[in-house]
């Protein structure tokens, strides 16, 4: 695999300090994507398979209203984690992400992690610990934003 996926991965914040024989079990996980600059990364609702390291560029997540149409809710950038649905069944993405400029990612298979995850519950601890921060910035960006729409 890829030295620069290794390098990635193991400077990352939200696997950094993990033993190296865990991240190189990750390195099986992972491949570069790239995406350009208007691309859908996922949809509200479709199954959530990946999550991603953004290297560079910005991603916008929105959600659907009725009377309002897509809202949007953050934008992320550089070493942002994009995806944490994809720990928790039904696995199925809560938002839409769009590339707002031409994206590089670490693609990260949550399938893979999750069977990584069962096999080393510790790795599963650790893992949700870190995911569980990046969840909590996530809803309280999400409650800014609605504090200012409807506040």
């Amino acid at each position: 695999m890829s030295n620069f996926i290794a390098e990635q991965l193991s400077e990352h914040p939200i696997f950094k300090g993990l033993p190296f024989i865990t991240l190189n079990d990750m390195i099986d996980c992972a491949s570069e994507k790239i995406f350009s600059r208007g691309s859908t990364i996922f949809l509200e609702g479709e199954d959530a398979n990946y999550f991603y390291l953004i290297l560079s560029g910005a991603v916008d997540l929105s959600l659907h209203t009725h009377n309002k149409g897509p809202i949007a809710i953050q934008s992320l950038h550089n070493g942002d984690i994009l995806g944490w649905s994809w720990l928790f069944s039904p696995f199925v993405w809560h938002f839409d992400a769009l590339a707002r400029e031409k994206t590089n990612t670490i693609r990260i298979d949550g399938k893979c992690i999750r069977k990584l995850c069962k096999d080393n519950p510790e790795l599963g601890y650790e893992l949700m610990n870190r995911f569980s921060k990046v969840m909590l910035d996530r809803l309280n960006a999400t409650r800014l934003q609605l504090v200012d729409i409807y506040g």
